[in-house]
């Protein structure tokens, strides 16, 4: 039991860093024009817990998609973790 919630604590830990903020820079798209994927997209990645750990990234349409992708797979990867803790 001990084994498994310092697993899932560990988990948790790892996915802070894919859990940072993110706010864009870049939000104004020409209206009418369908999106372009290599379209280079610039955002303000703030760093969890500090005011002062912000930085510009920046990154094509596809790319951003495949990293919010990843993303998305790591946090439900690491929530299925967490559910599957046996209660007792």
């Amino acid at each position: 039991m001990l084994k498994l919630v310092t697993l899932a604590a560990v988990a948790a830990l790892g996915a802070t860093s894919v859990l940072a903020q993110v706010s864009s820079i870049e939000t104004a798209r020409p209206a009418g024009k369908p999106d372009d994927p290599n379209k280079l997209i610039c955002e303000r990645v703030e760093k969890t817990g500090t005011r002062l750990g912000a930085r510009r990234v920046c990154m094509t349409a596809d790319q951003w998609a495949a990293q919010r992708s990843v993303q998305r797979e790591d946090l439900e990867r690491v929530q299925r973790i967490v559910n599957q803790a046996p209660s007792n």
